[in-house]
């Protein structure tokens, strides 16, 4: 009698399951050594960048960009030069005066008389104080450097105004806001201030059109234009018979002063303050 277990029919399952394991291993190392079309797209892919890339120097063209960024900011200066306005004497407080609100009333009477002869012997019709305070009191002293500034802009639109070859017939000018206004591109830090004037004039439609013409223009260096912001016309003339019809006419316009790098740099901090622009 043997008494000895029969261990052949477990080892002969054992034995299969080993061998489909085997195999199922062999298939899985097989499947994954297998690349397929992978190196065929790679090299297609390497050759794609080498057409593209070309036979280009990366630091020449480096240096060209830098060239061209160079050649681009002597351009943007020299239209903010040829466009951008800077105060002058006599409008500029002179170092060391202790009262530059009655400089600025003081200066406003030097204009005053420039206007006055002229318009005067063209019998146009203005309102003599400029647009400025009627009441002829001393401004603030804080005050000064901006109203001198707007007397600046004002005298310039008045000389275009009375140099017209007929002459108009009445002018007014006014200067709309308290202060400069600061601005820029949206999202970036402020480029300017504009300084906003508004005249209004009533004369022949050839003359009107000559003060816009006139207005875009400059004087030699140093000077600068009044951009027109814009401009409206319209006639009052009843009769259409009458001799030479008289449109009334307003021009908005502005002077530009472009902020300084150090300026704009400041404001771009965080929490930075907007750069100064006078006010009343």
């Amino acid at each position: 009698m043997n008494l000895r277990p029969d261990f052949s029919r477990p080892l002969a399952t054992a034995w299969g399951i080993l061998a489909g394991v085997l195999v199922l291993c062999a298939a899985v190392v097989w499947w994954l050594s297998d690349a397929g079309d992978q190196p065929q797209q790679l090299a297609t892919a390497e050759e794609e960048v080498r057409k593209l890339a070309g036979t280009v120097d990366l630091e020449k063209r480096i240096a060209e960009q830098k060239t061209a960024n160079a050649t681009l900011t002597q351009t943007i200066e020299r239209l903010k030069a040829e466009t951008g306005m800077t105060v002058v004497a006599p409008f500029l407080v002179p170092v060391g005066n202790a009262q530059p609100g009655q400089y600025f009333n003081e200066q406003l009477a030097v204009v005053q008389d420039f206007c006055r002869p002229k318009a005067q012997r063209l019998s146009i019709v203005y309102q003599e104080r400029l647009g400025f305070d009627k009441t002829a009191k001393v401004p603030r002293d804080e005050d000064a450097p901006h109203l001198l500034t707007m007397l600046q802009l004002t005298r310039k639109a008045a000389d275009i105004i009375l140099s017209t070859k007929n002459p108009v017939q009445s002018f007014n000018i006014t200067q709309p806001a308290r202060r400069a206004v600061v601005t820029g591109p949206a999202g970036r830090p402020p480029l300017l201030r504009e300084y906003p004037l508004r005249l209004e004039v009533r004369g022949a439609l050839s003359d009107l059109l000559w003060i816009l013409h006139r207005l875009a223009l400059k004087d030699g260096a140093g000077d600068y234009p009044l951009i027109v912001r814009s401009f409206r016309i319209d006639s009052k003339n009843i009769n259409p018979n009458d001799g030479v019809q008289q449109l009334d006419a307003v021009f908005d316009v502005a002077a530009m002063q472009f902020l300084t790098a150090d300026e704009r740099a400041e404001a771009a901090k965080p929490g930075g303050r907007s750069p100064a622009s006078g006010g009343l």
